[in-house]
């Protein structure tokens, strides 16, 4: 690995094509940029691809789609809101776009990374992927939780007419 006199560095182990992949794929972007802090945005596109290439020594399978697996596993359908009915105030369920359910699974699989004892930050992330994929990850409890919540709270759905 070649250091950067310019900045004292390693030099990424990123590709360009890699890099332009993570910036145009709307998951591994949001991804990237939920991980990113103080605008160190190679950094973070860094920490990611090594998770991956991890993924892909230790499942021998492509790690962009399991990532998007565990993604969209541990992604909720739907939330809760707090809102009146009369003079109660109920848990309303609201139905989640593709951005917010991405951005809430994300969030929980950050927070389950935060948790792990690995050394480094790119084996915690391909970890908890792969935790996710295999059924055993806290995360999934924590979905399968908020989808009870909504089940318990339907009954205050209220239609909106036209």
């Amino acid at each position: 690995m070649e250091v950067n006199t310019r900045i004292g560095m390693p030099e990424p182990v990123v590709s360009v094509e890699d890099r332009q992949r993570m910036r145009l794929d709307p998951l591994l972007a949001q991804l990237v940029n939920m991980i990113m802090r103080d605008g160190m945005k190679m950094r973070a596109e860094r920490l990611v691809q090594e998770a991956l290439l991890d993924i892909r020594q230790h499942t021998n399978s492509d790690p962009y789609r399991l990532l998007s697996d565990a993604i969209n596993l541990v992604s909720p359908l739907m939330d809760t809101r707090s809102g009146r009915q009369g003079s109660k105030v109920v848990q309303m369920p609201r139905a989640l776009n593709l951005r917010q359910r991405r951005r809430r699974a994300i969030v929980w699989l950050l927070d389950a990374v935060n948790r792990r004892n690995e050394s480094s930050f790119s084996m915690r992330l391909s970890g908890e992927l792969q935790a996710i994929v295999n059924g055993t990850s806290g995360v999934l409890e924590k979905k399968l939780s908020l989808h009870k919540l909504v089940l318990a709270n339907r009954a205050a759905i209220t239609t909106q007419r036209k």
